[in-house]
């Protein structure tokens, strides 16, 4: 592994994780980013945020911490939003320190903490949704990181697919320039029965790949995990079109190992 060349994090064609033409207020953009239980997608997280935030993922391969310089938010009017279903707001904080990102720069919605009281109890679907829209802000330059808003399924009855999508993701991503999607997609390796939730949480996937310029898949070895590899990332366009961007998505697949303080990416 040692011998093996590390590789930058690279997603469209200008060279860059997250391109600048996707924060200039001229559109609305989405990426899916799916994995699995034995794939799990923070470090991944980490490094779009840091892309937002300073414009290069220094977690990756990283062998020595950033300089100040380097560290300079590259605009600092925009804003960036974690909103999780799966997470408490203080395992955000925590990670937003070590990555020295300004405490100011970022908003954490807590869905996981009383979300039930605070947000469902005695509403009607409609309600819901609009009262969880207007916990995030309007800016057609900022970055929403939504995390794995498919356990909503669970959390309001009878929540369709198409209910979640137009009453909720497809609005949340005219509220910004860039929505990162992350979702767990163990259902569709797994042998779970056809229930009404599995199949509504199918199609939810499917219509967050129609709406996504680009999917970023975590996916375990087939031979199972190794010492010197976690996984592999595999980087595809989705179904959206780009043609509103002078830049495109570039198809690509990086081996993955996941070390204490960073990721190493390789073919």
């Amino acid at each position: 592994m040692g011998d093996v060349q590390r590789q930058d994090l690279t997603i469209f064609n200008d060279q860059s994780a997250l391109s600048r033409e996707l924060f200039n207020g001229n559109a609305h953009n989405v990426i899916l980013l799916t994995s699995t239980s034995s794939t799990q997608p923070f470090w991944l997280i980490n490094a779009l945020i840091e892309t937002a935030v300073y414009g290069s993922p220094y977690s990756v391969n990283l062998s020595s911490p950033p300089s100040s310089s380097q560290l300079q938010q590259i605009n600092t009017t925009a804003s960036l939003t974690i909103g999780s279903f799966v997470h408490e707001s203080q395992f955000y904080v925590n990670a937003f320190q070590k990555l020295k990102i300004n405490a100011n720069s970022y908003k954490i919605l807590d869905f996981l903490t009383d979300f039930l009281m605070n947000h469902i109890i005695n509403k009607p679907k409609l309600k819901i949704f609009q009262s969880l829209l207007e916990l995030f802000p309007n800016d057609s330059t900022s970055t929403i990181i939504l995390e794995q808003p498919e356990l909503l399924f669970s959390l309001v009855d009878g929540l369709t697919s198409d209910e979640l999508n137009e009453l909720f993701i497809k609005p949340l991503a005219k509220r910004c320039g860039l929505l990162i999607i992350t979702t767990s997609v163990d259902l569709y390796q797994k042998d779970y029965s056809m229930t009404k939730d599995v199949t509504e949480f199918m199609r939810f996937i499917n219509s967050c790949f129609h709406i996504s310029i680009a999917v970023l898949s975590l996916q375990p070895l087939e031979t199972g995990r190794a010492k010197d590899i976690t996984g592999s990332l595999k980087i595809t366009r989705g179904g959206a079109t780009s043609n509103h961007l002078s830049t495109h998505v570039v198809e690509n697949e990086y081996l993955y190992l996941n070390e204490k303080d960073s990721t190493k990416l390789f073919y």
